[in-house]
């Protein structure tokens, strides 16, 4: 028989009616300390010895990633993803400011001759590509059906196999030959044979057998392409159709990562949820709306933290010569709205955070300084310029504010630039995070052009309704409130935008355009999407406006040009399908000239000139402002001491790390004292108690 346990008798004596108000009052009691004190310990101090003394990292998305397949990722979430495990021949030095390339997967520099257009690249002889079923022979010449093979796939796993240079031949066939690549744009005419290997592949593709229907367009990976040549296992060969001084730029973006062709062949279109790369991190899990968990990759070859002679760098003295990745584990939760992310933060249980307009009131002075709450948690603040434009797209194949609508079409794109204020918006809405875009390259990019703005980007509301009244608008009103009638349709102009999410800050931004359009009497309605769906939306060019930004993939201007060239129209990067023949030809043109040579650098600044005066003249763009970020950090977290990011790195994660253990600061802010919250317990549950055996011994 089980012991009784020794408390049991002493309840016999207690009647039932004080039991139910002490179990009532401890159970308030309990509550109430649960409540005041930090939820599952995740305050500083115990935050140290989670995940058994793990080097854990825990950031936050606003989204899911659209592909961590490497040759389909096109946005900043994606690349960014694709960066944990993914690489390419170079990356951007760790240290140098600007950004300057380093040997990544390469064992060196390229051999260039500039005679032939060829490039030699040798590898390093120690890159695997990380453990994977694809390898193993039960996967050979079988694809992956579904998610139900993730058991299976989980469980039988093959050792990598070391990188070659087949490896990069067969990638960069695979990114021309994807139909739906979106990023054949870094090499569209640029390697010897490559565009017409391309046209034939696509064609293949899905058109084989029913029980294989790409198995016609796997083999033609085997066909030759006269401009690729593996030379041996570590070197191959690239030659150049023309003069292309952001090659290797362009071949440092996720496009131009290694894919190992047993995992593109076994899981097709699911390599976009099963990445094999050779970097540093593998992919855990991926909850759809939840979150990304990405695990050290055991077997990455080793790579250490670089040392630093500068006497500012004794901050992170303390990694110098450390072996990568420093992190053993990297989360990413998919918060879509910047408030709770901002309260997890608050919390300790995210390593660093954005902010918007209401969270930045909080958090930051009319000085640009911390308040005292985050100064007191030991939070860091950085604020930097980001090579990044925000801007309004338009579709230049819509009928009515596109190339079709001729005059009024023009009329409406040049009357919507004219009628927003954008020291407003950047005051109002970004709480000055952000400068006034009033040229397509962002400062500190070689090409901005100092002091310069295009006379279309700027606020003139009589302009605005005197330009859509000379193409032919009625206009009616007066003040703050005007309607534009369109003789044709009798109906008020309208415009619609469609944009990349639902949060509050993007209604904010919605509710700006459609006050500003009443100004001149343009009605701007917003479409609000989930981001995937204005990708899609976008790709295909079904809108007739987009909410658009671009983060500069390279330090080159043309990275921001080529946003306007008419052959990247859509489903490519030119979303505005915008074409002019005067400015692809100067586009052409200025791509061949090289930044570090002055005498083309002044050639190339003649062309960017005139280049501006003709999409001053066309506005295929309504410019909003350059990104200014705020973002804050834990002490712990060893990126929130550096001033200046890395801002072109999507593979700097393996620097990362959140040695808690190694941080001092203090704790207190977070924590509620546990004596306070016993003294409530005390004074909530005992009184309680005491009252129920009062009422018991009244009914007595």
């Amino acid at each position: 028989m089980p012991r009784t346990a020794p408390w049991k008798p002493l309840l016999r004596h207690v009647p039932w009616q004080a039991r139910r108000f002490a179990f009532w009052g401890l159970l308030v009691g309990g509550l109430c300390v649960g409540l005041l004190t930090p939820g599952c310990g995740e305050d500083q101090a115990s935050m140290a010895s989670q995940g058994g003394g793990e080097n854990v990292i825990r950031v936050a998305e606003s989204n899911d990633p659209r592909s961590i397949d490497p040759h389909k990722a096109g946005d900043t979430v994606s690349s960014q993803q694709c960066g944990m495990t993914y690489e390419t021949l170079y990356e951007y030095d760790f240290f140098a400011r600007p950004a300057k390339l380093v040997p990544c997967l390469a064992a060196g520099e390229a051999e260039y001759d500039p005679k032939t257009l060829t490039y030699i690249f040798t590898l390093r002889d120690d890159v695997y590509f990380q453990d994977d079923h694809c390898f193993h022979p039960d996967a050979a010449g079988k694809r992956f059906e579904n998610e139900s093979d993730k058991e299976k796939v989980k469980a039988i796993k093959a050792r990598g196999r070391k990188l070659n240079a087949a490896d990069f031949v067969y990638s960069i066939k695979r990114l021309a030959g994807l139909p739906d690549s979106g990023g054949f744009w870094v090499l569209e005419n640029k390697i010897e044979g490559l565009d017409e290997f391309k046209d034939h592949a696509i064609n293949l593709k899905g058109k084989g057998p029913q029980q294989d229907p790409d198995r016609d367009w796997y083999r033609y990976f085997d066909t030759p392409v006269s401009g690729l040549t593996v030379l041996d296992d570590l070197r191959f060969q690239v030659k150049l159709t023309e003069v292309y001084p952001q090659f290797l730029y362009a071949m440092t973006l996720s496009y131009g990562a290694a894919v190992a062709r047993e995992a593109a062949e076994y899981y097709g279109d699911q390599l976009a949820r099963n990445p094999v790369g050779t970097g540093p991190f593998m992919l855990d899990h991926w909850w759809e709306q939840k979150e990304l968990v990405w695990v050290r990759n055991l077997r990455y070859r080793d790579v250490r933290f670089p040392a630093s002679d500068d006497a500012a760098d004794a901050m992170w003295k303390h990694v110098a010569g450390k072996r990568l990745p420093l992190a053993d584990r990297m989360e990413y939760a998919i918060i879509k709205e910047s408030q709770p992310q901002m309260l997890k933060f608050d919390r300790g249980e995210l390593d660093a955070t954005g902010m918007d307009k209401n969270q930045f009131t909080s958090a930051v002075t009319a000085q640009s300084e911390l308040t005292d709450k985050y100064k007191q948690m030991g939070v860091y603040l950085r604020v930097y310029d980001e090579p990044t434009i925000h801007y309004i797209v338009y579709n230049m194949n819509d009928k009515t504010v596109g190339a079709p609508a001729g005059a009024k079409g023009l009329a409406l794109r040049r009357a919507i630039s004219l009628c927003l204020d954008r020291d407003d918006y950047i005051r109002r809405l970004l709480n000055k995070r952000g400068k006034v875009a009033g040229q397509i390259i962002p400062p500190g990019i070689r090409g901005h052009i100092d002091g310069y703005s295009m006379p279309s980007q700027r606020l003139d509301l009589q302009a605005a309704r005197d330009i859509l009244r000379k193409a032919g608008f009625t206009m009616q009103g007066s003040g703050e409130d005007w309607q534009a009638i369109d003789p044709d349709t009798g109906k008020q102009a309208q415009v619609t935008v469609l944009h990349r999410s639902n949060r509050d800050d993007t209604k904010d931004y919605a509710g700006y355009l459609n006050n500003a359009g009443k100004r001149i009497g343009v009605n701007i309605e917003n479409d609000l999407l989930t981001f995937p769906e204005f990708l899609k939306r976008q790709d295909e060019g079904t809108g007739q406006a987009y909410d658009a930004g671009w983060v500069m993939d390279y330090p080159d201007s043309q990275n921001m040009l080529q946003l306007l060239y008419g052959p990247n129209r859509p489903p490519g990067i030119n979303s505005a399908a915008y074409e002019n023949a005067e400015y692809d030809q100067l586009y052409r043109d200025m791509c061949k000239l090289d930044d570090t040579v002055p005498e083309e650098f002044e050639k190339k600044m003649g062309l960017i000139k005139r280049m501006n005066a003709i999409i001053d003249q066309d506005v295929p763009w309504t410019l909003m402002e350059y990104r200014v970020t705020y973002s804050l950090s834990q002490g712990w977290f060893l990126p929130s001491k550096w001033k200046e990011p890395n801002l072109f790195s999507y593979t700097a994660m393996k620097y990362w790390s959140a040695d808690r253990s190694h941080n001092s600061t203090t704790a207190s802010p977070r924590e509620t004292p546990v004596l306070p919250a016993l003294i409530l317990l005390t004074l909530l549950g005992v009184p309680i108690v005491l009252m129920g055996f009062r009422v018991v011994k009244n009914q007595s």
